[in-house]
């Protein structure tokens, strides 16, 4: 395998992994420059030449992706290496085209999401309300099954109704994404969450939904709203999902 070659190919492909780099050794069959692909499920590509350093690697390389930060780490025998965390430029969907979602696409593209915007109803679904948003007017359910997902796409569900909620979080949650967010009432939310329980997912990917959405700042106009929406994914891209929560902790938010 040519890794220079199989890096542009996942540059292409929009995928998310780890190039890990030997920056100093003491082992000669790991020579400086030797290079690595690391996923964030642990499969590698390209070996640094036995198991035990393969394994050292995949786990350093899931630290560098639980922080979502590159990094310089020591593994054995004075073996140093630079992890650098690829991933394709941040996107967000937007399930729900209502009046919050015209400030939180403005600010989101602003700090350098993509931005998608999805509702079934095509006068609310409008480039002209979206400028520079990719806007699809379609059923949720419909739009949201053949969508491409991938570990950099984050996802706010600001539907009008619970029914909505429900049918777009039945499609997203079947995926691996970076975020999710559901706007609601304690009541509504609750009843969504207890649906998609019947439905059979389980609570650990259920307690994963950002719920109540954004960050505690107390915000009350829908600008205000998409403020504190896009600082939790703000925070969640620089600093992880587990800061993010601490944050909303400390104040004592729980559903």
């Amino acid at each position: 395998m040519d890794i220079h070659v199989r890096i542009v190919e996942l540059i292409e492909k929009e995928k998310s992994f780890c190039l890990a780099t030997v920056l100093a050794s003491n082992i000669a069959d790991v020579r400086t420059g030797r290079k690595a692909v690391v996923f964030d499920n642990g499969a590698i590509e390209g070996s640094f030449g036995s198991t035990q350093l393969d394994s050292n690697l995949a786990g350093l390389a899931q630290k560098a992706f639980k922080e979502n930060k590159s990094q310089v780490a020591e593994m054995e025998a004075g073996v140093r290496v630079f992890l650098n965390i690829i991933s394709p430029d941040a996107q967000l969907i937007l399930c729900g085209a209502g009046h919050i979602a015209i400030p939180l696409a403005h600010f989101a593209q602003r700090l350098g999401f993509r931005v998608t915007v999805i509702d079934d109803r095509s006068d609310f679904a409008s480039p002209s309300r979206f400028p520079n948003c990719t806007v699809i007017a379609d059923d949720f359910t419909v739009a949201l099954r053949d969508y491409h997902f991938s570990p950099a796409t984050y996802v706010v569900v600001i539907t009008r109704g619970h029914e909505h909620d429900a049918d777009c979080l039945i499609e997203i949650l079947r995926k691996k994404t970076a975020y999710v967010g559901l706007i609601g009432s304690r009541r509504r939310v609750r009843f969504v969450l207890e649906m998609l329980a019947e439905k059979g997912f389980s609570q650990t990917r259920l307690k994963e939904v950002f719920t109540p959405i954004g960050l505690p700042i107390g915000a009350e106009s829908p600008e205000e709203i998409a403020l504190s929406i896009v600082s939790e994914l703000v925070c969640v891209r620089r600093k992880g999902p587990a800061q993010a929560r601490a944050l909303r902790n400390a104040v004592g938010i729980d559903l």
